[in-house]
């Protein structure tokens, strides 16, 4: 399995069909054909060498789609930077996957002289609109300028991306995924989620991340059209939709929330969309619920998964999602695992449970990862006896179908963002005046959770809550930093001197069946 497999088909079968939409620019899969050779060319003439790493730090776009194919067909390592990171976790992802070059758009070329700052990187290219600033090479001249290159991607189980996840330890983690990770992945996503070469799909989730990565790769397999937006935006999503007739979206429950409830929501045609994957999150129900009234031609699907896994991991279908007659309602399930892919619950000892009792959720298939990058400890202990242990917790009813109740790793889930406790602390303990503290998700109507703070201040020591938070933004993203603060003379401990977080949590999640919103 070769990643170029997907362009390869595409231009092969849908030459004269759109393939991209940016702005009010269009390609058809011949040009996208004849440009990704030409790219792949010029990255090699830049002195990159099959397995290099390949940085990109850039908002979605027709060029980004384009560079998935391009590194690829080079047999370089794609690297995609978050772009609600902050600089040093960006720099630090920069330096850990060693990356040789960087690619960078117009939203993130201020940010290039801090990225660089005592890292040895060979070349900076510039893939925005415009002539490339100083300093920079211009993407399509290099394009321009570039003789093409025979595909020489690699294959099966060699590396074709490092996708960087928040970390248990403090810094992200980077997924190692292969080329029969992203192909066994986008096979799954064309059965499971309907793609046909007939799909107008937009992008809304970032391409730095699965849930805009995954269905990017399987969409050019189906040969598809992709209507790329900068990043989320209601208005934005509204007009795309109406100018373009998309007819198939992703969103994460937080996006879903704000269209159905922006002001002019009533002002646009949005009949074109048929099918509606959403994932990332739980989606609360009365969101949901506005949604299937306000958009009746829409079809909502429910997907789980995960980095680790390439994306999808287990689907909910649309039928699902109504009260069948004698049968026990399935509209709060994850779903069923989707096509290839083995789940089960198992205990501690990775030993299926029966039906109905809580534990883990493990899955095994050919879209599991290969580990993760320079992390051997981190990587035994999610893969053992060749299957991803989750950290999610969860029941499996009598017909397969998968409920989440909690979260066995320490992981806050706002806004589709994963965003794990630990990190927070990190930056909250890195205050003068803390002593101790605890980060936990407390539900969130708009955000389905969003990050708490339980802090203990050192004796003598005075700060208020805008003190913590503000502090905690020169550290880490905006999305990660506290949005609440409490203070607390002690911290709950087990026996083994832990700190207790269900007692935490415990006042927030008071009278929910379950422990994520």
């Amino acid at each position: 399995m070769q990643m170029t497999q997907a362009l390869t088909r595409a231009v092969q079968t849908r030459r004269n069909h759109t393939a991209t939409i940016f702005a009010h620019r269009k390609r058809t899969w011949a040009e996208v054909g004849q440009r990704v050779p030409r790219a792949a060319a010029a990255f090699r003439a830049l002195g990159l060498a099959p397995g290099d790493r390949l940085g990109i730090l850039a908002l979605n776009s027709d060029n980004y789609i384009e560079i998935f194919f391009a590194a690829a067909w080079a047999n370089l390592v794609l690297v995609p930077l978050n772009t609600r990171w902050a600089v040093p976790e960006n720099i630090y992802t920069l330096d850990d996957a060693q990356c040789k070059a960087l690619i960078v758009d117009d939203a993130f070329v201020p940010q290039v002289p801090q990225l660089l700052a005592g890292h040895a990187m060979a070349h900076v290219i510039h893939a925005g609109e415009g002539a490339a600033p100083a300093g920079l090479l211009g993407y399509e001249a290099l394009i321009a300028d570039t003789p093409p290159m025979a595909d020489e991607c690699g294959r099966d189980d060699e590396l074709c991306g490092i996708y960087y996840t928040g970390g248990t330890t403090g810094h992200p983690k980077g997924v190692m995924l292969s080329h029969k990770n992203f192909i066994s992945a986008s096979v799954n996503w064309i059965a499971t989620l309907h793609f046909s070469e007939d799909t107008v799909y937009m992008h809304s989730a970032g391409l730095f991340h699965l849930a805009g990565c995954s269905p990017a790769i399987a969409l050019t397999l189906a040969g598809g059209t992709h209507v790329c937006l900068p990043k989320f935006d209601a208005v934005l999503a509204f007009d795309a939709i109406q100018t373009h007739r998309v007819n198939y979206c992703l969103f994460v429950p937080t996006m879903v929330n704000m269209m159905v409830n922006h002001p002019d929501f009533s002002r646009y045609d949005l009949t074109s969309v048929r099918y509606c994957e959403y994932g990332a999150s739980p989606m609360p129900v009365p969101v949901l619920a506005a949604a299937m009234e306000k958009l009746p031609t829409w079809e909502f699907i429910q997907g789980y998964g995960m980095t680790e896994s390439a994306a999808l991991t287990v689907s909910l279908p649309w039928r699902y999602h109504f009260d069948q007659e004698g049968m026990p309602s399935k509209r709060l399930a994850a779903g069923r695992a989707a096509y290839g892919m083995d789940v089960r619950i198992v205990d501690e000892e990775g030993t299926e449970v029966p039906r109905g009792t809580h534990g883990e959720i493990a899955v095994r298939g050919a879209q599991v990862m290969i580990g993760y990058w320079r992390k051997p400890e981190a990587t035994a202990a999610a893969l053992r006896n060749g299957w991803l242990h989750t950290g999610d917790a969860a029941y499996m009813d009598e017909d397969g179908f998968v409920f989440i109740v909690d979260r066995v790793k320490d992981m806050i889930i706002s806004g589709g963002e994963n965003i794990y406790s630990r990190e927070v602390e990190n930056a909250v303990h890195s205050h003068p005046a803390v002593r101790d503290c605890a980060v936990i998700g407390i539900p969130n109507e708009a955000w389905g959770e969003s990050v708490h703070a339980v802090v203990v201040l050192k004796e003598g020591q005075i700060a208020a809550e805008k003190d913590i938070i503000d502090h905690c933004r020169t550290k880490i993203a905006g999305y990660k930093v506290p949005r609440s603060v409490t203070f607390t003379d002690s911290l709950p401990l087990s026996g083994a001197g832990k700190i207790m977080k269900n007692v935490l949590r415990e006042p927030f999640w008071k009278g929910r069946t379950r422990a994520v919103n």
